[in-house]
């Protein structure tokens, strides 16, 4: 009998790129089952396969794997002997298969059995589920009787594993040279549950031994997946490919690192882990995933919402995990309504997920979908608020990128600071007003072409500010709210100025992207700002930007009001 053989149901990216990559190296003969004859007649044509461990941009290897057996499920025979000669399984499906998986299992390890081999045989779960242990032994145990159940508990160990390596879309240019190429993180450890094994545990460096098995895969789950689905659907939202994308956006990253934060609070509280362990698990977290070699997708991440929409999944689960010990999951909570707004025509699951919501409204989708409770109506509440707030978002979002395109065409075709940005915004907010257009005629170059004044795009935006909220002649001595939070939107918006140029000074602006000031009073001088690309890609991009982010100020004050926050 051949002990140093492992049969991997599933031959896809996990199996193939993750559990045979630590077992090939390991010194194991590989025995890959799947159900699709089109893989395995294409695994057992090449013989061998590639592995590109993309660790980060400077450190890619590739390995290959070869001497392996590709069988398919209907292959009984086969599979049964390969199980019999074998004293580990592993199991690198989808959780909805592990019915049909552990039913073929089960029959296997009797087979086995029945011809002799009574040494213990351990099946790793290489999945991404919560405590899948019970579920799929409950598969694996229907239908036995009772002394096959008996033999069962004593020779058949179920163990829980931890899968951290990345596997997404390989390089189209990789694919060319080897179409069973796997692209991955390459992520070196499969943390495995110790007290699960039958028999001796298998001696590779690689299995990492975890006593508390519920603490970690909680933690990674709660983490590593929930951050990942975090990105994704806010990324998807704003219109990212690549999870690197999603991770680069100031905002999005604040909203997933926030719901980061409120989890770790949550796992130290519930497992024990410290605070310094955790600051180092979420600094791995983030690194790993901000690898652009890895290229993974956003629709990757994304993919079936209705799964990752359950109660004890990578979402729903760490939140209520935080309610459990009265830390706010506002960031998490954030995380929920943007999976509820995922629109993908091309994924099953976001299509369902749209479906309920259509059909049975907001608020009970979000009870069903996440299978929540009766006495869980408070975070029902905030679901839906956040649901609603976030729409809102997307849509003002929209907008402010509107309003910087049409910011930076009127400059370049038109020129005029002020009115371009005017234009821009009393367009994207429908709000013309022909008098206060007119009356930003001289604002340009500074005001009036002198340069020493203040940036004419900043006081277009202040325009629309104040034409917003406007104080009324009519109340003139009142209107106080108005103004003041008029006060409050130009302060605003002063700040993104200094932020980026330094100034709301048009001769300190100019100096800054320009490298020197203009008197545009004169003809010579106006020659020079053109050829500096003053209306290439200088003043447009400043109209541009103003334009943008006056939408993206005055948007937050507009959602207060219609959601009376």
């Amino acid at each position: 009998m051949d002990t140093n053989s492992i049969v991997i149901w599933g031959a896809g990216r996990i199996g193939r790129g993750f559990i045979g990559d630590l077992f090939f190296h390991a010194g194991y003969q590989l025995v890959f089952v799947d159900e699709s004859e089109d893989l395995v007649e294409q695994l057992k044509k090449s013989g061998k396969y590639s592995i590109v461990r993309a660790i980060n941009a400077e450190f890619i290897n590739r390995v290959e794997i070869t001497g392996y057996q590709a069988l398919i499920t209907k292959q009984k025979k086969e599979i049964s002997d390969a199980v019999c000669n074998s004293d580990l399984i592993a199991t690198a499906v989808y959780p909805k298969f592990f019915k049909n998986v552990a039913s073929d299992i089960s029959k296997c390890i009797n087979f086995r059995k029945e011809h002799g081999n009574n040494n213990p045989i351990n099946i790793l779960l290489c999945t991404n589920l919560v405590h899948a242990g019970p579920t799929f032994k409950s598969y694996l145990y229907n239908n036995l009787t009772k002394e096959q159940a008996q033999y069962f508990d004593e020779n058949v160990g179920v163990v829980e594993s931890l899968v951290i390596r990345i596997a997404p879309d390989p390089p189209q240019s990789e694919i060319e040279k080897d179409q069973l190429v796997v692209w991955t993180n390459g992520y070196p450890e499969l943390p495995v549950e110790e007290a699960a094994f039958k028999g001796n545990i298998p001696k590779i460096e690689s299995l990492r031994l975890v006593k508390d098995m519920r603490a970690e895969e909680t933690r990674k789950i709660y983490t590593y997946n929930m951050f990942h689905a975090v990105l994704s659907y806010h990324g998807h939202m704003r219109g990212y490919q690549l999870l690197v994308e999603c991770l680069d956006d100031p905002n999005i990253h604040k909203e997933a690192y926030e719901a980061l934060d409120e989890v770790s609070q949550a796992l130290q509280k519930e497992y024990g882990f410290t605070s310094e362990e955790m600051n180092i698990w979420v600094e791995n977290v983030i690194s790993h995933t901000d690898n652009p070699s890895i290229g993974d997708k956003v629709i990757r991440s994304a993919a079936d919402p209705a799964r990752k929409l359950k109660r004890n999944d990578r979402l729903v689960g760490p939140a209520l995990l935080c309610r459990k010990h009265d830390i706010e999951p506002k960031a998490l909570i954030r995380g929920i309504a943007a999976a509820l707004l995922y629109i993908n025509p091309e994924d099953a699951g976001a299509n369902f997920v749209q479906d309920v919501i259509r059909t049975k409204g907001i608020q009970q989708a979000s009870i069903e979908l996440c299978s929540l409770n009766a006495d869980e109506q408070d975070f029902v509440r905030k679901i839906l608020l956040q649901y609603q707030r976030l729409r809102l978002e997307n849509e003002w979002w929209q907008r402010a990128n509107e309003a910087y395109k049409l910011g930076f065409q009127h400059e370049k075709i038109y020129h005029g600071c002020g009115q371009c940005v005017l234009a821009a915004l009393m367009d994207v907010l429908d709000t013309f007003n022909e008098e206060v257009f007119n009356a930003a005629t001289g604002l340009n170059g500074g005001i009036g072409l002198v340069g020493d004044a203040t940036c004419s795009a900043y006081i277009g935006g202040a325009m629309i500010m104040g034409l917003l909220f406007p104080r009324r002649r009519e109340n003139f001595d009142a209107d106080r709210q108005n103004k003041y939070k008029t006060f409050h939107l130009i302060q605003a918006l002063r700040q993104k100025f200094i932020n980026e140029y330094g100034s709301i000074t048009c001769h300190d602006i100019h100096r800054r992207i320009y490298g020197r000031s203009f008197d545009l009073r004169e003809g010579v001088e106006r020659e020079k700002f053109e050829e500096a690309g003053a209306h290439k890609n200088g003043c447009t991009e400043i109209v541009g930007k103003t334009a943008k982010w006056t939408v993206e100020i005055i948007s937050e004050s507009l959602i207060k009001d219609e959601l009376k926050e």
